[in-house]
């Protein structure tokens, strides 16, 4: 393939426009493609990009109508010439007969499959390859030189575009990460209710790692099991679980080890206690963090995703730290609640003996005699003997206040606490 110095030009040019433009990533692809076809005089090209979760390298861009095969069409890493150049880095260029290759591996959905002339160039990123570009000529085509150095210039355009594609959408993620931390951190400090708090918690953290479900668990050491005390998710299947024995519990694993675990593939681990609830929910990956308070686990985080995927350490750093700061909620929460438990404890007493003390005085009874007469009241009328001190204090309150009126010439009825007692 021989162009004219102002031909080249041209091209390059065309190119540099391209991959400088503000489109998104797929119409950028797109043009590529289209572009590679018109300078090899091609039939077709499709574009492979790497997937290191699942080892595989899919289908991500055509130049025909493929919608129901962009990201289905999926091989791994070594099968089929695609493949095959994945792994070595190197150009694959089939003159004629390419199905015929020991290495092909033929796709009925894809039409390209059946031509002749196959040639199959890595895509790289400063020094990494990240995908394969495949083009495609229906009748036998020698692939000059020349063609193979500006497929393979093109195909560095492409990896250019999609890893600083890739670098953008790492720092949004970071900056997300970064913005929910902050609002995390704001929600526990405004916020006064743990319910609401765990519930906040859980959306904001479903929504910055885009996750189908996010739960929170917490440990009843007495039942010895796990409950779901707040939740963000589309199914209400899951919210109405029953509590989770922790025995023999994947969960169990977070709490025993006091670490992140990453369950690639529910549907393949067989601890995983609820598959038909992942199934109907259509639920595949999970990764669970605990939530540590004082150095014990009190529970744990769980982010659940529709499809495979594999959890980088940034995200499980974010999880960790978003637990850790759901665990000190938790904690806070629990010992206002004590606090106001004693707080509480400590009034009933307060009120206790000083009912105590209006009976002895009223009714010349001794310190015992008096607690026994509540006591016998409360369990008589079916009261606290909280409940039962308020009420003798208040009808001495009363009968004080009668009693300086009847001095004014006031003539009100004077009450008399044993009409409670």
């Amino acid at each position: 393939m021989a162009e004219s110095t102002g031909s080249q030009v041209a091209l390059l040019h065309r190119i540099s426009s391209i991959v400088s433009s503000d489109q998104d990533l797929e119409a950028i692809l797109r043009e590529l493609v289209s572009l590679t076809m018109n300078v090899t005089h091609s039939d077709a090209c499709l574009v492979y990009l790497i997937d290191h979760g699942s080892n595989e390298i899919v289908l991500r861009a055509s130049q025909l109508p493929h919608d129901a095969e962009i990201g289905k069409v999926r091989l791994k890493m070594g099968e089929g010439i695609t493949g095959w150049v994945a792994v070595h880095n190197s150009v694959v260029a089939l003159p004629k007969n390419a199905s015929q290759d020991a290495r092909f591996k033929r796709f009925s959905s894809l039409q390209e499959d059946t031509h002749e002339a196959f040639l199959s160039v890595p895509l790289v990123n400063s020094g990494e390859l990240i995908g394969v570009i495949n083009v495609h000529h229906r009748e036998p085509h020698r692939h000059s030189s020349d063609e193979v150095a500006l497929v393979t210039f093109i195909g560095e355009q492409m990896g250019g575009v999609i890893g600083r594609a890739r670098l953008a959408e790492q720092s949004q993620s970071a900056v997300r990460r970064l913005e929910t931390l902050a609002a995390v951190a704001q929600t526990i400090s405004a916020e006064g209710y743990l319910e609401r708090i765990l519930q906040a918690i859980s959306e904001m953290v479903a929504e910055t790692l885009d996750s189908a479900v996010c739960s929170i668990l917490l440990v009843d050491e007495e039942k010895k099991e796990l409950t779901v005390s707040a939740a963000r998710c589309s199914s209400p299947d899951y919210m109405h679980r029953m509590p989770i024995r922790m025995e023999g519990s994947l969960i169990e694993h977070v709490i025993r080890e006091a670490q992140p675990v990453i369950i690639p593939n529910i549907h393949e681990e067989k601890q995983y206690r609820y598959p038909e609830l992942a199934r109907k929910s259509g639920l595949a990956t999970v990764l669970s963090a605990p939530l540590l308070s004082q150095g014990k686990v009190i529970g744990s985080i769980n982010i659940y995703t529709r499809e495979l995927r594999v959890f980088g350490d940034e995200e499980v750093g974010f999880l960790k730290v978003v637990a850790g700061q759901a665990a000190i909620a938790i904690q806070n929460a629990r010992l206002m609640s004590e606090t106001l438990d004693m707080k509480r404890t400590l009034e009933a007493r307060k009120m206790v003996e000083r009912a105590k003390g209006i009976l002895q005085f009223k009714h010349n009874l001794t310190e015992e005699e008096a607690y026994l007469r509540l006591r016998n009241e409360s369990r008589r009328l079916r009261r606290s003997m909280r409940d039962l001190a308020e009420a003798v204090i208040l009808a001495d309150d009363l009968n004080r206040k009668d009693g300086a009126m009847s001095k004014e010439g006031s003539r009100a009825p004077v009450r008399d606490d044993s009409e409670i007692m």
